[in-house]
C-alpha cells in the first residue's frame, strides 16, 4: 500500500504537530478534534449549515426552545483555549443540545447512556444534568446504522481506518466490551488515539497500525472494518487499496463508511464521489443512503462473503 499521506493530509498533519508541541494532548477536544468529525458552527456560516437545518427541521419547537434558554455558561475559565466569541459558544452549545436531543430518538444502541469522558478537554456543553458531545451524540446515530448491519451480531474485531482522536473506536469499544480494536492511520493522528483510548481501555484490546504494517494482517482478521470521513481525503488509489484491505481482511464480516457524498481536495486537486468508490462486486449491499444530520454524506454497509 501506499503509505504516503495526500498533501492535503500532510499539511493538516504539519497543524496538529505544531499544536501537540505548544498544548500537549491535554486539549485534543478542543484542537484537534475540530479538525477531525467535530463540527463547529458559527453564525457568519449559520445559513449554509445543512446540518443546522436538519437539526431544526427535525426538532419539536418546545424542545429547541429548551435547548435555547436552558442556563448556559459561556465564561471564559469554562471554554478555557477555545477563542470563540460568547455568541459563537451558545450556537455551538444550542446546535449541540439539538443533535442529542435527535440522536436519543434513534439510538437504539444506547449510546447516550455512555459518559462524555473528561479526557481531552471535552467542550462544557451540559443539558439536563450532563456534560454531553456532538461526537457521542453523532456516534449514537452511526452505531444505529452499524448495528443494522451487524443485525444483533457482536464482532469480536473492529478495524478502523482514519481514527480521529478516537471518538468512534470509544463508542464501540463501550457497546462490544468483548471485541478488539484496531485504528490503521498515520501520524500524529496515530498517537492522538493512542494517548486517548489507552487510558480508556485495557491496552490488550488495541492495536495501532500504520499503513505499511496492515499490509501484515492475516486474512479474515476482522468482523467489522469502518471508515468515518476518511477515504474522501486520500488519493483514488489509496481509496482503492483500503477498500481492497478491507475485502482481505473483513471475510464473512461487514464494512460500514461514512464519507462526503463528493468531496474536492483543495491541495491535492482531487474530487472523489461515494459513488464512484472502487467496491469490490462480490459485496453484498446492506444499505446505502444519506447519512442524517450531515446530509451531503453518504452511509452505507456491506456484508464481505468469505473467500478460499
Amino acid at each position: 500500500m501506499n503509505a504516503q499521506p495526500s498533501r492535503f493530509w500532510d499539511s493538516l498533519g504539519e497543524r496538529h504537530r505544531e499544536e501537540l508541541a505548544t498544548y500537549g494532548f491535554e486539549q485534543i477536544k478542543r484542537r484537534q478534534a475540530l479538525r477531525y468529525f467535530t463540527w463547529r458552527w458559527n453564525f457568519g456560516a449559520l445559513r449554509r449549515s445543512e446540518q443546522m437545518r436538519f437539526l431544526l427541521t427535525h426538532t419539536s419547537i418546545p424542545t429547541w426552545l429548551a435547548c435555547a434558554t436552558k442556563p448556559i455558561d459561556l465564561s471564559d475559565a469554562a471554554w478555557e483555549g477555545v477563542p470563540w466569541s460568547r455568541s459563537d459558544r451558545w450556537l455551538y452549545t444550542f446546535a449541540v443540545r439539538l443533535l442529542w436531543q435527535y440522536a436519543g430518538s434513534r439510538d437504539r444502541m444506547g449510546v447516550l447512556r455512555l459518559d462524555e469522558p473528561s479526557l481531552g478537554g471535552p467542550l462544557p456543553v451540559r443539558w439536563r444534568g450532563r456534560l454531553i458531545s456532538q461526537d457521542l451524540a453523532n456516534g449514537a446515530l452511526e452505531a444505529e446504522a452499524i448495528g443494522r448491519a451487524l443485525a444483533g451480531g457482536a464482532p469480536r474485531s473492529i478495524l478502523e481506518v482514519g481514527g480521529g482522536y478516537g471518538r468512534t473506536a470509544y463508542v464501540l469499544m463501550s457497546l462490544f466490551p468483548g471485541a478488539e480494536y484496531a485504528i490503521v492511520d498515520i501520524e500524529p493522528a496515530r498517537s492522538i488515539s493512542r494517548w486517548y483510548l489507552s487510558q480508556l481501555f485495557p491496552p490488550a484490546r488495541l492495536r495501532f497500525l500504520s499503513p505499511d504494517e496492515a499490509e501484515g494482517l492475516a486474512p479474515r482478521s476482522f468482523d467489522l472494518a469502518v471508515s468515518i470521513s476518511s477515504l474522501h481525503e486520500m488519493l483514488p488509489e489509496q481509496v482503492a487499496a483500503y477498500l481492497a484491505l478491507f475485502d482481505r481482511l473483513v471475510g464473512g464480516g461487514r464494512v460500514y463508511l461514512k464519507q462526503w457524498q463528493s468531496w474536492f481536495n483543495p491541495v491535492d486537486r482531487v474530487t472523489l464521489r461515494f459513488s464512484d468508490y472502487p467496491i469490490p462486486s462480490r459485496w453484498r449491499k446492506l444499505f446505502d443512503e444519506p447519512a442524517p444530520v450531515q446530509t451531503r454524506f453518504q452511509q452505507a454497509a456491506w456484508e464481505v462473503p468469505v473467500t478460499g
